[in-house]
C-alpha cells in the first residue's frame, strides 16, 4: 500500500471507485485541488484530509499517511498560504487614445488556510532598452490610481484593493477578497474567477 500522502490519496479514491471530479463534489474542493495534490505540486489541508478520510473511511490509513508525509516535508515548503493560477487570460483594447487591459485568472487555494489578497502588479515601459527615457517620462508623467482606474472582481462581487507600491511607472496592489458589504474569503481547496482591469495612456504604454 502507498505511504506518501499523494499516492494514498489516489489508491483510496480509486479503490471506491471515484473520479477526482467524484471526490471533489463529494468534499465540496474544486477538481483541480485534488489533481494537484495527487500530483505532488501541493500540500493538502488538514481539513482536506479529516473529509476525505471520514468520506473514503480508510480505517486511518490516510490520516496517518498525511502525517508522515507532512513530517518530513521541509519546514520552507509548509507555507500555510499556496495560492495558485489554474488559468489565465489577458485582453487589450485601444479607443480614444487609452489602452484597456483585462486580466481573468482563475486561482485555486492549494494551501492550508484562508486567502484574503491577492497581489497584482501594474507596470509600463514606454521605451524599451531605453531606460533613462522612460524614466525621464514616467518621472514627468507618472502614472496615476485616477488615470489607471482599477477596477477588480471575485467571481463577480467587487473587490476592494490597497496599493502596496506606488512608484511612477510600476505599481503593486494587494486585491481584497472583501468589499464594503461583505467579505469572501478563499477558504483551502476552493477556486474562484478574478477579473481586473486598467487603463494606460497611449503616451504612456509600452
Amino acid at each position: 500500500m502507498a505511504h506518501d500522502f499523494p499516492s494514498a490519496l489516489a489508491h483510496w479514491r480509486t479503490r471506491r471507485g471515484l473520479t477526482k471530479k467524484a471526490l471533489a463534489q463529494a468534499l465540496g474542493f474544486d477538481p483541480s485541488y485534488i489533481s494537484h495534490i495527487e500530483a505532488g505540486r501541493h500540500h493538502a489541508g488538514e481539513d482536506f484530509v479529516r473529509l476525505a478520510e471520514r468520506h473514503l473511511a480508510t480505517g486511518g490509513h490516510l490520516w496517518k499517511s498525511w502525517h508522515q508525509t507532512t513530517s518530513v516535508r521541509p519546514a520552507s515548503a509548509a507555507a500555510p498560504s499556496e495560492l495558485f493560477v489554474d488559468s489565465d487570460h489577458a485582453e487589450l483594447s485601444y479607443r480614444d487614445g487609452l489602452y484597456t487591459a483585462r486580466m481573468r485568472r482563475r486561482v485555486v487555494n492549494g494551501g492550508s488556510e484562508p486567502v484574503t489578497r491577492y497581489l497584482i502588479r501594474i507596470s509600463a515601459d514606454r521605451y524599451p532598452g531605453q531606460p533613462e527615457r522612460s524614466n525621464e517620462l514616467y518621472r514627468r508623467h507618472p502614472l496615476t490610481w485616477q488615470r489607471l482606474n482599477l477596477a477588480a472582481s471575485c467571481d463577480g462581487e467587487p473587490m476592494r484593493w490597497v496599493a502596496k507600491h506606488d512608484r511612477d511607472s510600476f505599481k503593486e496592489v494587494w486585491l481584497c477578497f472583501d468589499n464594503e458589504e461583505s467579505r469572501f474569503p478563499l477558504y483551502p481547496g476552493q477556486a474562484a474567477t478574478l477579473e481586473y482591469s486598467y487603463t494606460v495612456g497611449e503616451d504612456q504604454w509600452g
